[in-house]
């Protein structure tokens, strides 16, 4: 394991760090740096951890200086593990990721500003320092810098900080992918199986406008039509489609309770007219000459 070591000489100036070399990128994709940082004896001076200047704001303001966080670490002896994110440069997110993670539990204690490159850049630094330190007695230890495309295939925030079960919370700027390298379109690919005790998707559209006066309900023969016309229930998708495309959970319940809805009012309508056809066969009966 190699340590850094930035010891101040007391003019409460640069005390000690690093620049890394340049490191070609591809500005249309987001990076993330790390690098791990410990302080010991007091906290004089201002821990800086940053990158290269040829970065935007995620508002698209220009920063000459950027630094993802600098600050004083919340506890002295005790290492922390910096992170911060340079968005692609059509990345449209104006959310910042990156943080400050307890070593020991993972819990993330500080927030980092994330940046964004501009269509300009060719490549990238990560940088980290000790300054404004007057106290000749600190120390500030660097260890594992990392710089990496977040592509899906990056290892987690959690395997960086050899915390197995996850404790804090973990965000990511880029897409995931499980077992793929090319997530597409979505947010998390999952190239396996998924298990969980509970699943949450978020919709709108609930079809209880089923259930409303004016709306055109088939009837029994219309569907049976369609149904020999198409080979599957109106609204719902073919075979072929749902096999080559997959479905999204939430439309696909959305259509099932709108198919359940519309079966319920049939059967409703169904019993009405079997009701008033009993009713009438027992009027005639009872008007019968004995």
């Amino acid at each position: 394991m190699i340590v850094w070591k930035a010891t101040p000489n007391g003019d409460a100036q640069a005390d000690g760090g690093f620049n890394s070399v340049d490191i070609p990128i591809n500005h249309q994709k987001t990076y993330r740096y790390s690098v791990w940082i410990k302080r010991t004896n007091s906290k004089t001076g201002t821990a800086y951890f940053g990158c290269a200047a040829n970065v935007n704001s995620v508002n698209d303001v220009v920063n000459n200086n950027p630094y993802f966080w600098y600050g004083n670490l919340p506890e002295l002896d005790k290492w922390y593990l910096l992170v911060g994110y340079v968005h692609g440069s059509n990345d449209p997110s104006k959310a910042s990721s990156g943080g400050v993670y307890d070593g020991v539990t993972g819990t993330k204690v500080a927030s980092a500003l994330d940046f964004k490159f501009p269509s300009t850049a060719t490549s990238t630094r990560l940088r980290s320092y000790l300054f404004y330190d007057s106290n000749t007695s600190d120390r500030q230890y660097f260890y594992g810098p990392r710089l990496e495309e977040v592509n899906g295939n990056e290892p987690t925030i959690s395997s960086l900080l050899d915390n197995p079960i996850g404790l804090g919370d973990f965000s990511f700027s880029g897409k995931v992918g499980i077992k793929t390298a090319t997530p597409g379109a979505y947010d998390l690919a999952v190239n396996g199986k998924i298990r969980s005790q509970e699943i949450k998707v978020e919709t709108a559209g609930w079809p209880d406008y089923v259930f409303k006066q004016d709306y055109q309900l088939l009837s029994l023969a219309e569907t049976e039509e369609f149904i020999k016309k198409n080979g599957h229930l109106p609204d719902v998708p073919k075979a072929a489609d749902a096999e080559a495309n997959g479905i999204s959970l939430g439309e696909m319940n959305k259509i099932l309770l709108k198919k359940i809805e519309e079966l319920t009012l049939q059967v409703i309508a169904l019993n009405k007219k079997i009701q008033k056809e009993s009713s009438s066969v027992k009027s005639r009966q009872k008007s019968k000459p004995r």
